[in-house]
C-alpha cells in the first residue's frame, strides 16, 4: 500500500495504481472513515430514492427549483437517476472498503457521484439553506465574541469591548423585537420545509463526501504532486482571493439598513432589514474565517476561544467546514449562472458580482487544500 507524504514543497507518493483498499493511509490499519461515511450517506440517499419511487414518501424532485436536472428532464427522470446513482455509490463504497477497487476506479466513482448529486441535483436553494442556517448562528457568535474579548483582552476591553457592547445593547433595545421576529419567522419557515431542507443537506453532504473520497484517492496515487506544490507556493494569494468571495454579498445585505436596499423590494420592514444584517454577518464571518487559513490563529486557538486557547487547531476543524462550504458554493454556481443568464447583460453582470460563487467556491477549495498541505508538512507539524 502506498503512503502519501506531503513535504514542504510537494506531495510525494509511492505506488500510483494500487487498490484503494480498506485502509486509510493516514491512520495505519484503521478503515477509511471518509469512504465509509460516503458509503453510508449513499445508502441513505438510496433509501430515500426507493421510498419516492414506491410512493411511500412525498416526492422531492416534483418541487419547482429543487434540482437542476428535474427542471429540465422531469421529476421522474431525476428520481430514477438519484436512486441508481446512490446504489452505484453504495456498491462502489463497499468494493472500495473491501480493497476491490483500484484508485483510478475510486476516483471515477467519486467524480460520478459529484456530477450527479452535486451538479445535476444542485439548485440555488442549496446555498440559501446553508446561508440561512449560518445566519441563525450569527447572534450567538457575536455574544460569545464580545464576552471573550472583554474577558481575555484587558486593553481591548475598553477600546473595543465596551463600545461594541454598548452598541449591541442599543441595537437590542431598538431592533430587539424585530430581530426576534426575523429569527422566529425564519425558523418557522425552515421547520415547515424541514423535509426539503433535510434532503438538500443530504444531497450536498453525499456530493461533498464523495469529492473528498476522489480527492484522497487521486492524491494517494501521486496524481496531485505538482498541483499540491503549486497550491502550497501560492496558498496565501489563493486564500486572499477566496476571502473576497463573500464581500460583495456582505456589502449588498448591509444596504438593507439604508433607504436604498440593493437586490430587494422597494419597501422593507424592520424585521427584514435585521435579517439582512444577519445574512451580512454570516458573510463577514466567512471572510474572517477564510483568512484564518493563512493566519497563526488558524493553526493555534487564540486566547478568546473558551477551553481551547493555546491548543493546536485540528486540521479537520478547518478543512471539513471549509470544504463543505466550498462544495456548496461550487455546486450552486452552475444553476445560479443559468438563472442569471435569462436576464439582461447588465443584470447578469450585477448578479454574478453580488453572488460570485463561480470563483468563490473553487478558490475556497484551493485555499483549504493549501491549508491541509501546509499543516501536514513536516516543518509545520514539528512547530506544533
Amino acid at each position: 500500500m502506498s503512503r502519501t507524504e506531503i513535504t514542504t514543497g510537494a506531495t510525494r507518493a509511492t505506488g500510483a495504481t494500487g487498490t484503494a483498499g480498506s485502509v486509510d493511509r493516514t491512520t495505519g490499519n484503521r478503515p477509511d472513515r471518509v469512504l465509509a461515511g460516503a458509503t453510508v450517506l449513499s445508502g441513505l440517499a438510496a433509501l430515500l430514492g426507493a421510498g419516492w419511487l414506491a410512493g411511500l414518501l412525498p416526492g422531492f424532485y416534483t418541487g419547482p427549483g429543487n434540482a437542476l436536472i428535474a427542471d429540465h428532464a422531469g421529476a421522474g427522470f431525476a428520481t430514477v437517476l438519484h436512486t441508481v446513482a446512490a446504489l452505484i455509490g453504495v456498491a462502489a463504497g463497499i468494493a472500495g472498503l473491501a480493497g476491490a477497487l483500484n484508485r483510478p476506479a475510486l476516483v471515477a466513482a467519486g467524480a460520478a457521484q459529484v456530477a450527479v448529486f452535486g451538479l445535476a441535483m444542485g439548485s440555488m436553494g442549496t446555498l440559501s439553506v446553508v446561508g440561512y442556517l449560518i445566519a441563525f448562528c450569527v447572534p450567538v457568535m457575536m455574544v460569545v465574541l464580545i464576552v471573550q474579548v472583554v474577558r481575555k483582552y484587558p486593553r481591548a476591553r475598553w477600546t473595543v469591548g465596551l463600545p461594541v457592547s454598548a452598541l449591541a445593547v442599543a441595537g437590542a433595545v431598538v431592533a430587539g423585537p424585530a430581530l426576534l421576529d426575523a429569527l422566529v419567522s425564519s425558523a418557522r419557515a425552515v421547520a415547515a420545509d424541514a423535509g426539503v431542507v433535510g434532503v438538500v443537506l443530504l444531497l450536498l453532504t453525499v456530493a461533498t463526501a464523495w469529492a473528498a473520497v476522489a480527492t484522497r484517492a487521486f492524491a494517494a496515487g501521486g496524481g496531485a504532486t505538482r498541483a499540491t506544490a503549486w497550491v502550497l507556493r501560492h496558498r496565501k494569494a489563493i486564500t486572499i482571493v477566496a476571502a473576497t468571495g463573500p464581500l460583495p454579498y456582505a456589502l449588498v445585505r448591509l444596504t438593507w439598513l439604508t433607504p436604498w436596499p440593493m437586490l430587494a423590494g422597494e419597501s422593507l420592514d424592520l424585521s427584514m432589514r435585521v435579517w439582512g444584517l444577519l445574512l451580512s454577518g454570516g458573510a463577514w464571518a466567512g471572510f474572517v474565517l477564510t483568512l484564518g487559513l493563512i493566519r497563526p490563529w488558524g493553526e493555534v486557538f487564540p486566547r478568546w476561544v473558551p477551553g481551547l486557547a493555546g491548543k493546536p487547531v485540528p486540521i479537520a476543524a478547518a478543512a471539513v467546514p471549509g470544504g463543505f462550504v466550498a462544495a456548496t458554493l461550487t455546486f450552486t454556481a452552475v444553476p445560479m449562472l443559468l438563472a442569471f443568464a435569462g436576464r439582461g447583460l447588465g443584470d447578469f453582470l450585477l448578479s454574478a458580482i453580488a453572488f460570485p460563487c463561480w470563483y468563490w467556491g473553487p478558490a475556497l477549495a484551493l485555499a483549504v487544500w493549501g491549508y491541509v498541505a501546509h499543516r501536514r508538512s513536516p516543518i509545520t507539524a514539528d512547530a506544533h
